[in-house]
């Protein structure tokens, strides 16, 4: 894949990815932010992915980005994890 398939691929698919994004995270930063890692990793791995799985290849991609998005958030909530379960530490009372 060279830079103007990549142009007609990214002007064709952007749309639909972003949507895609949106409808699971709700927030069109991380959408946008998500569907620009997609398109990303599609570029990097342009050698080994064919024509005709770009569409699937770039949805797996959005899928682990919200995957990961999610565990981050989650991290950042419950961290540090040792504050859940404090008060059922011997002598936290």
């Amino acid at each position: 894949m060279d830079e103007h398939a990549f142009d007609v691929l990214y002007e064709r698919y952007w749309a639909s990815i972003y949507n895609s994004a949106f409808r699971r995270l709700f927030d069109t930063n991380k959408a946008s932010e998500v569907t620009q890692e997609a398109f990303f990793q599609l570029w990097l791995n342009k050698d080994q992915t064919t024509a005709e799985g770009v569409i699937v290849f770039l949805l797996k991609v959005v899928r682990n980005e919200i995957f990961k998005l999610m565990e981050k958030e989650c991290i950042e909530i419950v961290s540090p994890a040792t504050m859940l379960f404090e008060d059922m530490l011997p002598g936290a009372n």
